[in-house]
């Protein structure tokens, strides 16, 4: 299988061969809608499900056998860490099935579901045959963002906030790429940063500031906020920040896609343009997290 990705314009390194410069040349082409599968495309898909099941659930040996995805993302942290300019430019390849089946385990399983009216409970009942699908429309760059169902939720004095719900794949493939983005961009940040990071809360932000500021006898604290951050974010100023750290042409051109899919409300769809959408889903989080270190 051919990797992902445009012609890298800056050839760093890629994944696994810290120090070299190496050039990628690959393929992720755009299409303006998914096909409907084939009579004999379904074959082949059932086939593959069959072989992906047999890989994803029967252990080997006492283990999973494709451990080597988990160590790989290790390595891709072991890399991170040793380096904090390294850019890395090969790593789309690494969405594949195990990944994908592990996403969707990870996935909320609530009973509300995006613009594809399609919930977890149901994409299970086929769920090999449904990743397998998804997995090769992510390969030949047929896999298509649906827009962002918003919803409204009542908040404290009578306001409320907006939230977004993608479509069930998107939430998939979202999980996948902020599993690869977090273990990278996760050593960037200083411990005392808490927001939007697994392992940390508001909750240990206000441990610390108080203990802070019981050992160092602070007396007053400056509190400051950034109206509308993620509502105003500029796309291309937060696509310049990610190729920083990630300069793949498979993962930007995914982002893209979910940044340019729109806003679905009350049957009327909207491009905003700027901002990321108020989603329900670990890739938002990813964003924001990423976004914190401009902020």
């Amino acid at each position: 299988m051919g990797r992902w990705g445009s012609e890298a314009q800056a050839t760093h390194c890629r994944e696994g061969e810290a120090g070299h410069n190496v050039s990628l040349v690959g393929t992720m082409g755009d299409t303006q809608m998914s096909q409907t599968i084939s009579t004999v495309n379904q074959g082949i898909a059932k086939q593959g499900a069959c072989a992906s099941r047999q890989n994803l659930d029967v252990q080997a040996g006492g283990g999973p056998p494709l451990l080597v995805n988990e160590s790989s993302l290790v390595r891709i942290r072991m890399l991170a860490e040793g380096d904090p300019d390294l850019v890395f430019i090969s790593l789309a390849h690494r969405i594949d099935l195990y990944l994908l089946k592990k996403s969707f385990r990870k996935v909320r399983k609530s009973k509300s579901f995006g613009v594809d009216k399609i919930t977890a409970k149901e994409y299970a009942n086929n769920l090999d045959e449904n990743l397998y699908n998804l997995y090769q429309r992510l390969r030949r760059g047929q896999y298509v963002a649906t827009p962002v169902k918003r919803m409204w939720i009542d908040k404290e004095g009578g306001k409320k906030r907006p939230i977004g719900i993608p479509g069930l794949e998107d939430k998939i493939v979202q999980r996948a790429v902020a599993t690869i983005l977090n273990t990278i961009y996760e050593v960037d940040f200083y411990d005392f940063s808490h927001a939007f990071r697994k392992g940390h809360s508001q909750h240990k932000a206000l441990h610390e500031l108080r203990e802070r500021c019981r050992k160092l006898n602070i007396g007053w604290i400056v509190s400051a906020d950034i109206t509308g951050l993620f509502d105003n974010i500029d796309h291309g100023y937060l696509c310049d920040l990610i190729k920083r750290r990630v300069n793949d042409g498979g993962i930007l051109r995914l982002i893209g896609k979910w940044l340019n899919a729109g806003v679905m409300e009350e049957g009327i769809l909207s491009y905003p343009g700027k901002g990321t959408p108020p989603r329900r889903s670990d890739f938002t989080r990813a964003f924001k997290c990423i976004s914190s270190l401009c902020a």
